[in-house]
């Protein structure tokens, strides 16, 4: 820092790190890694984990076929809740994986 220049909040500067190594907003990584339960429902958060956000997309993880239909059939819902509650309007495209979901 310069003199005469203000100083800047961490949480400022590391989502200006984060923005130039292109990494999604810290918000919206918490939402949906710390909040994802509120984002689903507990029967969906059960069945159901976010493992990646990879630009624009939510890449989830289904514990079998059928919770990943699920979640396919929700996927505009859960985009439009992460949105909300990040404040951002980044993500456009969920996609689902079949794994093991482990706790």
């Amino acid at each position: 820092m310069s003199a005469g220049e203000e100083p800047i909040e961490l949480a400022d500067a590391l989502e200006r790190v984060l923005g130039s190594l292109g990494a999604p907003p810290a918000d919206l990584l918490s939402t949906v890694f710390h909040r994802w339960e509120e984002v689903v429902g507990a029967d969906v958060a059960r069945h159901c984990r976010p493992v990646a956000v990879e630009g624009d997309r939510l890449v989830v993880a289904a514990s079998d076929s059928t919770w990943a239909s699920e979640v396919r059939w929700l996927s505009d819902r859960v985009l439009a809740r992460v949105n909300e509650l990040s404040s951002t309007d980044r993500l456009r495209l969920l996609t689902v994986r079949v794994a093991p979901v482990t706790e």
